[in-house]
C-alpha cells in the first residue's frame, strides 16, 4: 500500500484529501478516489495500486474541494460515488468543466436510469455499479482512458434510449 499523509484539503465531515508519496511509473494513470465509503474507498485504492498502472494521488470523503483537489494534483482521472456529500453529477460537472479536464468514472450501488443518465450528461465517460467491479475494475477504468465510454449496468441499453430521447445536453471540453 502507498503511503499517505493526511495533509491536503478538509472537506465537509472533516475528512482530509490524503496525497500520495510519488512511486509508479512515469506511464501511471493519476487518479483520485472519491468515496464517502472508507471500506470501499481503500478497496478501490488497493486494487489500483495493486494493478500498477495506475498512480494514486490522492483520495478523499466528499467532493466539496475536488475540483481543486484535482487541478492542484494534476489528476487524469476521477472515480467518484455518486451518492457522497458534495458528489455526484454536480461535482462530475465541475471536474470536468476545470482545467486540467480528467476523465470521471461514476461508481455507485445507485445504478437506476436517471442517476447514470445524468452521470454521462455530466461528463462522466464511464459508469461502474458497485457490487460488480471485480477483477476488471482497474481495467475498465484504462478502457476509459481510451476514451471508451463504459455504462457497466444492469439496464445500460435503457439508459442509451434515454440518453437518445433526452440528448446529452451539457459542455465537452
Amino acid at each position: 500500500m502507498c503511503p499517505r499523509a493526511k495533509t491536503g484539503t478538509v472537506g465537509e465531515r472533516g475528512l482530509a484529501a490524503r496525497p500520495y508519496a510519488g512511486g509508479g511509473r512515469m506511464s501511471t494513470i493519476r487518479v483520485v478516489v472519491a468515496d464517502d465509503d472508507d471500506t470501499m474507498r481503500r478497496a478501490m485504492v488497493d486494487a489500483l495500486v495493486a494493478h500498477g498502472g495506475f498512480t494514486v494521488v490522492a483520495d478523499v470523503g466528499t467532493g466539496a474541494e475536488l475540483p481543486q483537489l484535482v487541478a492542484e494534483t494534476h489528476a487524469q482521472l476521477v472515480v467518484l460515488d455518486v451518492r457522497m456529500p458534495a458528489g455526484g453529477a454536480a461535482a462530475a460537472h465541475l471536474v470536468r468543466t476545470s482545467e486540467p479536464y480528467p476523465v470521471v468514472v461514476a461508481v455507485s450501488a445507485s445504478n437506476d436510469v436517471p442517476t447514470v443518465a445524468a452521470m454521462l450528461r455530466a461528463g462522466a465517460t464511464g459508469f461502474l455499479a458497485k457490487g460488480h467491479l471485480g477483477t476488471t475494475f482497474a481495467n475498465d477504468l484504462v478502457r476509459c482512458m481510451r476514451g471508451q465510454v463504459l455504462i457497466a449496468v444492469p439496464q445500460g441499453v435503457h439508459v442509451l434510449r434515454a440518453l437518445g430521447d433526452a440528448g446529452l445536453g451539457g459542455p465537452r471540453p
